[in-house]
């Protein structure tokens, strides 16, 4: 009687729950989908559009992340191996049945993206922050001089005198500085090729407005509000991760809930968890439970998407 209690305690929780999730993730969706607007609609100010497919998006999105962790893909490939073999283990506890402890260890398999995401978070955040405050110095430098070239080599030799010549890694702003010096007089070409090398949205925005400052001196005044863009997009997006905190909280909560069903079955009623795991039908139910929190989980991370990347 206790055990039929406490199990009908654990699903009104995880009901419970799931419809608080959809609640919680409707309110956050009304509150980050309107900054998520709100820097769309500064993307769209400064025409910049992304131009690839989602496979391609996500091909280079993972060798980003690896690249600023600087790993190979074959460390991609073992922590996928490593979920991978976690995933069989979790589920040969639970289940010790091949079909469905092979279907656990695919289900961790995705869960190799969150985890360099989370690794490359604060790597990403800085490398962002890093590149606006050198854009705000170029640009206050060349509106001074109203040479692009002399204001990169100025912010090239102040950076160059801050930093210990024995750790100091060549930057694109230097070799675009060398470019022009010692290849190609060719300002444009270099400027092209420094935008493909940073590789930001923003940059490249910025880099077609310097273009129409440098033909037109009264377009001035368009450079500026690219980096004000970029320093909004950054405050959201800190704001949208603080509040993702919550919505995991209680997605982890939900799955908890949902499959701590299947130990109680184990330890109090063996009858029942022999009927859940050892017939097809039952298969079939937690087969469809595994893939609803893989699904639920891609879900959760497609909310909490850099606002940068939408």
């Amino acid at each position: 009687m206790l055990t039929q209690v406490f199990t009908a305690i654990l699903f009104i929780i995880g009901i419970a729950l799931l419809f608080n999730l959809k609640a919680v993730g409707r309110d956050r969706s009304s509150s980050i989908s309107f900054k998520k607007t709100e820097a769309r609609s500064k993307r769209i100010k400064i025409n910049a559009e992304a131009t690839l497919n989602r496979f391609e998006k996500a091909v280079l999105n993972i060798d980003s992340l690896l690249k600023k962790i600087r790993k190979k893909r074959s460390y991609l490939y073992s922590i996928m191996a490593l979920f991978f073999i976690a995933g069989l283990g979790i589920g040969f506890i639970c289940f010790s049945v091949p079909f469905l402890t092979m279907t656990t260890g695919l289900a961790f398999v995705p869960l190799t993206y969150l985890f360099l995401l989370f690794r490359t978070q604060e790597i990403t955040r800085e490398e962002l922050a890093e590149l606006q405050n050198t854009m705000s110095i170029i640009t206050n430098s060349y509106l001074a001089s109203n040479n692009i070239l002399r204001a990169v080599e100025a912010y090239v030799e102040e950076r160059r005198r801050y930093q210990d010549g024995s750790f100091q890694k060549v930057t694109p702003f230097e070799e675009f500085v060398s470019d022009c010096l010692y290849i190609s007089r060719n300002v444009d070409r270099n400027l092209s090729l420094l935008a493909a090398k940073i590789n930001n949205k923003y940059f490249d925005q910025w880099v077609k407005n310097l273009r129409l400052c440098m033909e037109n001196k009264e377009m001035r005044f368009a450079l500026q509000p690219v980096i004000d863009a970029m320093a909004d997009e950054k405050i959201m997006q800190i704001e949208s991760d603080t509040q993702m905190k919550k919505t995991w909280t209680y997605y982890l909560l939900v799955v908890g809930a949902m499959f701590a069903v299947i130990p109680t079955f184990r330890m109090a009623r063996k009858e029942w968890y022999l009927i859940l795991t050892h017939t097809p039908m039952g298969q079939i139910i937690v087969f469809f439970m595994i893939v609803a929190a893989l699904l639920s989980a891609i879900y959760v991370m497609k909310i909490n998407k850099p606002i940068g990347t939408m």
